[in-house]
């Protein structure tokens, strides 16, 4: 290696090139004095006691007085800071080839991944970028870890529920803290996996914690999503007693899913209010944006018979199946479905109760 090479890549490591030259010196020279080594390396005199001072402290050099201060470099075995940032880049390269993906997985809408770490930093990232809605799985750490971005997001207009599991003997954070942070929050009684849903699209997942083989899944596709998004419903969320939930007594009033538009709609209904909706979501037939408004004419599920008195809230079960508004607009009749929705002309991501007129 020429001995411009040597200077280059140890300026490269953190010297400065007069560090570098006054360095690359040395290893040739042996013991030398500081006058003659200014000379040699063609360091400036005025310079080189600073440039020694710096390389001794640093660990590449030791100084002695005589007649005048000398200078040599240490032995390279104990040359620590290359060889502390040599095992920091070899750590960082192992690190790098964990989180790499491939070309092809870059491409596909799932990716699986090796470190919790890679899926945890990948649901901060999604909420910082979710527009309407955010469905968490964490633990009480977890969820202390990402409340600042849950808070951002919620101060976005970002519909945030969370479903926080904490152990029979952990405190859980009371009603009030999550004000201003999360629109509802139930807690789990039992461990789950760590699961953060954005937009119904974008999903970090991992079984961490109750897996051998630890490893995390990376998704950003609708159709995949929807799975998750079941699996929060029905695994983590339904059967779970509130913490906390905004108040929902004041439209606007937005849903996020088209079950509990359903569910608050049916006896609003039933008793002959007229509320108008507003719906953001995509046509069925060509799968383009779509944004409905209109008044609700009534709502259909599996085992609705259309007379009941709305007392009893249909389970997510029948829900799930099915579930359905009808909507009187301004071009006619619209019938607005969920992600399921087959026949239907709309499939809905955001219903907004924007008005309630009571005879």
């Amino acid at each position: 290696m020429e001995r411009d090479e040597l200077t280059a890549i140890l300026e490269e490591a953190g010297l400065s090139p007069y560090q570098a030259e006054a360095y690359v010196t040395l290893l040739s020279a042996g013991s030398v004095s500081a006058g003659d080594l200014a000379e040699t390396s063609g360091v400036p005199r005025p310079r080189i006691y600073d440039v020694l001072r710096d390389l001794e402290a640093a660990g590449y050099v030791t100084t002695y007085e005589q007649d005048r201060l000398y200078a040599e470099a240490v032995e390279p075995s104990e040359l620590r800071p290359l060889r502390e940032r040599l095992t920091r880049l070899e750590s960082a390269l192992d690190e790098i080839e964990d989180r790499y993906r491939t070309p092809a997985a870059r491409e596909s809408d799932v990716t699986l991944v090796t470190q919790f770490d890679t899926v945890f930093g990948q649901a901060v990232r999604d909420i910082e970028r979710a527009e309407r809605h955010v469905q968490a799985v964490v633990s009480v750490d977890q969820y202390r870890e990402m409340r600042d971005v849950l808070e951002s997001a919620y101060d976005r207009g970002v519909y945030v529920q969370v479903s926080l599991y904490a152990p029979a003997d952990e405190t859980v954070p009371a009603a009030e803290a999550f004000e201003g942070v999360c629109t509802e929050v139930r807690r789990l009684s039992f461990p789950k996996p760590f699961l953060v849903l954005t937009d119904r699209q974008r999903v970090s997942f991992s079984p961490k914690g109750r897996s051998i083989d630890e490893y995390g899944v990376l998704v950003d596709d609708r159709a995949t999503a929807f799975v998750f998004h079941w699996f929060f419903l029905t695994s983590c969320w339904e059967v779970y007693e509130p913490v906390h939930a905004d108040p929902q007594d004041t439209p606007p009033i937005p849903f996020v899913t088209i079950t509990d538009a359903v569910r608050y709609l049916e006896t609003l209904v039933h008793d002959g209010a007229t509320v108008h909706v507003r719906v953001e979501g995509y046509s069925v037939q060509t799968g383009r944006h779509r944004s409905v408004s209109g008044t609700v004419v009534d709502v259909d599920y599996v085992g609705h018979d259309g007379d009941g008195d709305g007392t009893d809230a249909p389970s997510l079960v029948q829900l799930a199946a099915q579930a359905t508004l009808i909507l009187d607009t301004e071009h006619g009749t619209v019938t607005v479905g969920g992600e399921n929705a087959l026949a239907e002309d709309v499939s809905a991501d955001w219903v907004v109760v924007e008005r309630i007129e009571r005879d």
